[in-house]
Formats: structure tokens, sequence, C-alpha cells
């Protein structure tokens, strides 16, 4: 027989109490708990100036996206890395790498124009 179904399940709070309750309050007002007030703080205001268009998100591609989009092998990428002749991968964390699209595109876009033609237009 199966020793666990007699033990009951039971959700466990993944935020300290304060954080859960602190985060219900709303602007500008102060809540007590455990003895302590708690002010709330005001939405950061934006630090971007008003006269300045807002950008296009940064787009991350995996290594297998990256291979897909060029042509290139895994191996041939890491070389042209290594080289310099290819945009450098950015650490996403400490098992994870990626590529900001619009480097591989600006990349591909100097091969292009770069490359001889096959047949004269």
């Amino acid at each position: 027989m199966n020793s666990y179904s007699s033990r009951s399940l039971r959700a466990i709070p993944t935020a300290p109490a304060a954080t859960r309750l602190a985060g219900t309050a709303g602007h500008g007002e102060s809540h007590a708990l455990a003895g302590r007030a708690i002010a709330s703080v005001p939405p950061a205001q934006s630090q971007v100036p008003h006269d300045v268009q807002p950008t296009t998100p940064i787009r991350m591609l995996r290594l297998s996206q990256v291979a897909a989009i060029t042509g290139l092998s895994k191996t041939k990428i890491y070389q042209l890395q290594i080289q310099g002749d290819f945009p450098m991968r950015v650490q996403l964390s400490p098992r994870r790498v990626a590529w900001v699209e619009s480097e591989v595109q600006a990349w591909l876009a100097a091969r292009i124009t770069s490359s001889t033609p096959l047949i004269e237009r």
C-alpha cells in the first residue's frame, strides 16, 4: 500500500506574508503588518523622455533558430564567432545563450551585399 495516501496535501505559500499583503495595498495607503507600517510605493515613472519613440522589443534567437535562419551548422556559427566574423552570443543564464535577432539579420544583410552576384542582371 502507498504510504503517501494518508498524508494530506496542502498548499504552501510561495511568497512571505508581508509580500502578499503589501501587494494588495492601494497607492498611498499604509498597512500595519506584524507591528510595522508598510507604506505602498507609487509605480515608478518611466525614465524615457517623452520625445523618444518606443522601440521594438529585442528578440532573442536560440542556436537552432540561428542555424535555421543562416543555413550554417552549429559548429560553423561558433567558429565564425571565435574569428570575430559573426555576432557574439548573449549569456541569458548560466546554461542558456542566445543571439540578438537584429544582429543576425544585419550580418545576413552584410553577407548578401558583399557577395558577388552569380548572374549579372
